[in-house]
């Protein structure tokens, strides 16, 4: 029975960080904000994370698990931030919207989905293919005014493809 209650509470402080993430950014919410939401105390919640770091990427891991069922390797390959982009994942999409403006969760968020894909890579090609991905985050976060990976993902697609970043000579 224990056990039960362990993953009941486990649910619900997920749950309770989920709706607190639709309307707040990351970056304000505490765990004493999800202590107080989810009417437990800082206690239970240490019980189960370590911070509310170690909440998001128990987040992003069932995401991605949802996502493995969804994703098209071949797809992926061709085109890996589209394919990203066309994952649905319900009710959260307005949500990751909301939250990649916060500079905090969106570090966090991408830091989290690159280990779990790294985790899931089949070959070395797709760990290649995930590097080059993290080396244009690293570029566009460089930039004085950075591309959005939800509404330029085309363009970064075209970076992979063609090995050269917009604006910089061969």
């Amino acid at each position: 029975m224990a056990n039960k209650t362990y993953t009941l509470m486990h649910e619900h402080l997920l749950d309770t960080a989920g709706e607190l993430l639709t309307k707040m950014p990351f970056s304000k919410i505490t765990v004493k904000h999800i202590c107080e939401e989810a009417e437990v105390n800082r206690n239970t919640f240490y019980r189960h994370f370590d911070d509310k770091f170690e909440l998001l990427d128990v987040i992003v891991k069932e995401a991605m698990k949802i996502m493995s069922n969804q994703i098209d390797i071949d797809s992926f390959q061709d085109a890996p931030f589209t394919t990203i982009n066309e994952f649905t994942f319900p009710d959260s999409l307005s949500v990751l919207d909301f939250q990649l403006e916060d500079k905090v969760f969106e570090e966090q968020f991408y830091n989290a989905v690159f280990r779990e894909l790294t985790a899931m890579a089949s070959s070395s090609d797709i760990l290649w293919l995930l590097g080059n991905m993290q080396v244009i985050r690293i570029w566009n976060s460089s930039l004085p005014k950075p591309y959005s990976f939800q509404k330029d993902y085309s363009l970064f697609d075209q970076i992979i493809r063609e090995k050269k970043f917009p604006g910089i000579d061969k």
